[in-house]
């Protein structure tokens, strides 16, 4: 796992990454700008370099621009261990309704392998420090995250007439999540 994080580090960040606080920047750019640099001392703290306000609201506008591609490359990019599940979750609803499977199973494939890599790496503490409850605490936790991928990706996969399902993924995932159930 210590490689995998290492290695993380060493990977390009995505162009949508890039892209959105470039976006962000600029949108700052012009709300301050309309406001002729008079902005309210209530709304100061949202132009303070740390303020990811206005990368939330450019996510907000790919969102109802659809631009999907770029939301899975910057989910994959910034929640693949773990977080972000109320957002990702939004975003599969939405490609599962406008029946985009392929990009709902690659944002799921993406985020899966470092949250399966956490599960084994947790495991594997706990078994040698069984007394310590950090320990414990964080398989559970890491195993909720891994989870709550996998349910969802065997959702899509079992939500389909009967003709259209592929056994073969589908039994894949059960033995992922009996794997992760029983680590």
């Amino acid at each position: 796992m210590t490689d995998r994080l290492s290695s993380r580090k060493n990977i390009l960040e995505p162009q949508a990454v890039n892209t959105i606080v470039e976006e962000a920047e600029s949108l700052k750019e012009a709300v301050s700008g309309s406001l002729k640099g008079r902005i309210p001392n209530e709304l100061k703290h949202l132009f303070k370099e740390t303020s990811l306000f206005f990368q939330e609201e450019v996510l907000a506008q790919w969102r109802s621009q659809e631009r999907y591609d770029e939301l899975v490359d910057y989910i994959i990019y910034q929640y693949e261990e773990h977080g972000g599940e109320q957002f990702w979750k939004q975003i599969l609803l939405d490609l599962r309704l406008k029946k985009g499977e392929g990009s709902a199973f690659r944002m799921l494939e993406g985020l899966l392998p470092a949250r399966l890599d956490r599960v084994k790496v947790c495991s594997k503490n706990l078994e040698k420090y069984p007394e310590n409850y950090l320990s414990a605490a964080s398989l559970g936790i890491a195993k909720g995250e891994a989870l709550k991928v996998l349910y969802e990706y065997a959702y899509i996969l079992e939500n389909k007439p009967a003709d259209q399902i592929d056994k073969a993924k589908v039994k894949k995932v059960k033995t992922q999540i009996e794997k992760v159930l029983t680590a």
